[in-house]
């Protein structure tokens, strides 16, 4: 059984956690276009603003949440998930090289999954079926 406390939790950090996710999905079609060796996936593309915009939001909800005992862990697994996309984006911002946004894209990705294995109500799609388990 899931209190009221966690309940609150699970509500008011379902969105960030979505946003996480879709800020992970935008780092990977970017490493895509530029192992596809696409000019365009450079430090300057319209898709790492919008990624790093809707991080900002994420990484803010994650922050301020209130974080019931029953949600420690979880709530750990999205600060860690949070720090490493923001290696991601830092990476992404200096260079188009794929090995210094995958890496800490990855773990990113393991946290996110860490963190939907917590609580009910966060839904992950395996990363070995999307575009960046295949990139090595």
């Amino acid at each position: 059984m899931i209190d009221d406390a966690t309940t609150a939790y699970i509500l008011e950090t379902r969105k960030p956690f979505e946003d996480l996710r879709q800020v992970s999905a935008q780092l990977a079609g970017l490493l895509v276009l530029a192992a596809a060796g696409s000019k365009s996936a450079g430090p300057h593309h319209p898709m790492l603003e919008s990624a790093e915009e809707l991080y900002r939001e994420a990484a803010e909800g994650i922050r301020s949440a209130r974080v019931p005992a029953r949600a420690r862990r979880h709530h750990g697994y999205l600060l860690a998930a949070a720090a490493a996309l923001r290696q991601s984006l830092t990476a992404a911002h200096r260079s188009p090289e794929i090995d210094p946004v995958l890496t800490p894209l990855r773990a990113a990705y393991a946290d996110l999954e860490g963190a939907a294995g917590e609580l009910p109500g966060f839904e992950m799609v395996a990363f070995a079926q999307g575009c960046c388990g295949r990139i090595a």
